[in-house]
């Protein structure tokens, strides 16, 4: 069995709607990094349930996904568990098991991470398409200076 690093980097989202990939597009671009050896950086994409396996009893998951808040296209946003309802509406498939659903199964199962990090950005396109607007796009680099940034906050090795 291998080990489970203790932080983990979860991007989520569906690459065929544009920007509802936006996860998917930046930690992909993250695995081209020198990351420290107790990081592990996951597709996501639109596991679902699975994403309850992928959290598990970690100290520190930071997920990268859309948000809409109503602000400018590329805003980005950091939420914590604070901000979160982790105690979603009931579902009727595993099809439609999303990341607060395996955030609040994890917590039933007693194996949440100790903290949860969601960066979250503001998407202008979600139809169909493989490919980013070029606002979501431009803002990559940002997106990956905040995930750096959570990575040097209580990741002291």
């Amino acid at each position: 069995m291998t080990k489970v690093q203790d932080v983990l980097i979860l991007g989520i989202g569906n690459i065929l709607l544009k920007d509802e990939g936006v996860g998917v597009h930046v930690v992909r671009k993250l695995k081209e990094f020198h990351l420290p050896d107790n990081v592990e950086v996951i597709d996501g994409g639109t596991a679902g349930l699975d994403l309850t396996d992928f959290i598990a009893d970690r100290k520190k998951v930071i997920v990268i996904d859309t948000v809409k808040a109503g602000e400018k296209p590329g805003t980005i946003y950091r939420l914590t568990e604070k901000n979160l309802n982790i105690k979603p509406k009931a579902v009727m498939s595993f099809h439609e098991i999303d990341f607060l659903h395996a955030l609040y199964l994890s917590e039933v199962l007693g194996n949440k991470p100790e903290e949860t990090i969601v960066i979250g950005i503001e998407p202008k396109d979600m139809n169909d398409g493989i490919e980013l607007s070029p606002e979501i796009e431009e803002r990559i680099p940002k997106i990956i200076e905040v995930v750096m940034k959570e990575l040097k906050n209580g990741n002291n090795q």
